[in-house]
């Protein structure tokens, strides 16, 4: 019996069925599952999830022509929309709920080890650096893009492979005690926190809160399992100075993994670990090396040599929209960061704008970081400010950042969002200009991008720019 067999999906489920499934042996047994009809695949379990702008209830029949054998719900007057589909259809008391019982269900049938990874920055690109170093030599799964919360992790799971020898859980929170609740069905067999910084303090209300939020994922961690921290934040260290088995990384010298000698290469960035092994990795931003410090302790947990680990971080890739470039017409570089923000990440790609090799003005289009609660005014004054004085160029968007530039320091602001936004600002740019879009995701300023590739046009080589990158690249600036 396969674990998505009718009887273990009642039994998991807590669920009835409204229209069995057919008794034939021959019949396919579900495998996986989906959230979402445009990307559903033939065999999978449909869960109709609703929220406050959709309803899956209304896609179901949809699921079940894209072949989906079983739509699970908890509306049972969404059944007479199938009735003329093969589709079984399984009722429980809450979609979401029961996707969770499920997976934390699944989970347990594991033989792969389930590496779960919080923290307030870095969690995504951390945890495509793992999968970078492991693909290459195990079979196993990641979540995908910013799959962290009630919905994504149970997704993760159940749409990991028997044969799987790691699963890869990205672990979000912005309340007290998400993260508490994804570990119970994930379990994870390793954790990684990998920083603390001042992020959705509107819904956990301080730093300490988020501490003790980040750490609750090693609460969940077996006594055989092993903890990797960030070794540069005492108080984080202090609140989980009892996880079992703890490897630390970080800048001090202390840590189990000391970061140490990071320079810019021409296709990214080299570091070196315990002033010993030199690792290359091709991202930008020289906080990525950061970054690739726990998946290099997960390598080392793995069985994987140094060789091995170096060879995987080579061939890692940034996801998308966090720092990844784009060059258009007229010798514009585009650094594209525009996928979520808070003041230390705001930090990282300022940085990163500052230190790439600019033959004109470097421009930072910043827009507000959201969830910041009482801190926020303060914490956008103090982003201009440090702006101000990392970039030449600033061109501010939203209410908050235009509210906290009271000395005028940006070139231009606009404070609402209209449909003449992208135009406006695409006017603002000037041929050779290298420019940053960093904003939280409700912001959603990769909505800029076609207004400067109407304006600009598509890249042309030239030979001038790579040898402006060449030269760089071997003065080290």
């Amino acid at each position: 019996m396969t674990f998505f067999s009718p009887q273990s999906l009642l039994r998991h489920t807590g669920g009835r069925f409204l229209r069995r499934p057919a008794d034939d042996a021959d019949a396919p047994t579900p495998e996986g599952v989906s959230t979402d009809t445009r990307t559903i695949q033939r065999g999978q379990i449909f869960f109709a999830l609703r929220g406050e702008n959709f309803n899956g209830h209304d896609y179901l029949q949809t699921a079940a022509r894209a072949g989906s054998p079983l739509l699970v719900i908890d509306q049972p007057d969404a059944l007479e929309s199938v009735n003329d589909t093969p589709a079984s259809v399984l009722l429980v008391d809450d979609v979401l709920k029961a996707m969770g019982r499920l997976a934390a269900a699944y989970r347990q049938t594991f033989a792969a080890r389930v590496i779960g990874v919080t923290g307030s920055v870095g969690k995504t690109t951390t945890k495509q650096i793992i999968h970078a170093v492991l693909a290459p030599h195990f079979r196993g799964s990641v979540s995908p893009k910013s799959f962290n919360n009630a919905i994504g992790v149970p997704w993760t799971l159940l749409n990991a492979k028997p044969t799987d020898a790691y699963v890869v859980v990205e672990i979000g929170t912005n309340a007290p005690g998400e993260i508490a609740a994804l570990a119970r069905i994930a379990q994870p067999d390793m954790a990684i926190i990998t920083a603390i910084a001042c992020a959705h303090l509107e819904g956990l209300g301080d730093v300490g809160a988020i501490i003790r939020e980040k750490a609750s994922l090693f609460d969940h961690v077996p006594q055989d399992g092993v903890c990797i921290v960030n070794g540069d934040h005492n108080t984080l260290l202090d609140c989980v100075e009892h996880a079992p088995n703890l490897v630390t990384f970080g800048r001090f010298p202390d840590s189990d993994l000391t970061l140490s000698d990071v320079q810019r290469v021409e296709k990214g960035i080299a570091f070196q670990v315990n002033d010993q092994r030199t690792f290359k990795l091709p991202m930008l931003g020289a906080h990525n090396a950061f970054n690739a410090l726990p998946a290099i302790a997960v390598g080392r947990q793995m069985g994987l040599n140094d060789r091995q680990i170096a060879a995987g971080l080579a061939k890692a890739q940034s996801p998308p929209m966090r720092l990844t470039l784009q060059h258009l017409g007229k010798g514009v570089t585009l650094i594209n960061d525009a996928y979520n923000a808070n003041p230390e990440s705001m930090t990282g790609a300022l940085l990163t704008l500052r230190d790439y090799p600019a033959p004109a003005r470097r421009v930072a289009i910043l827009g507000d970081m959201l969830e910041l609660g009482d801190t926020s005014a303060d914490l956008h004054l103090q982003l201009i400010e440090e702006a101000e004085y990392l970039v030449s160029t600033i061109i501010l968007i939203g209410p908050r950042m235009a509210a906290a530039d009271s000395r005028g320091a940006a070139a231009h602001t606009i404070d609402n969002w209209s449909d003449q936004t992208p135009d406006r600002v695409a006017a603002w740019l000037r041929p050779r200009d290298t420019v940053l879009l960093k904003a939280s995701r409700g912001m959603k300023l990769e909505r800029l991008i076609p207004a400067f590739e109407k304006r600009f046009g598509p890249a042309k080589r030239h030979r001038r720019v790579f040898s402006l990158l060449s030269s760089w690249y071997k003065s080290g600036r």
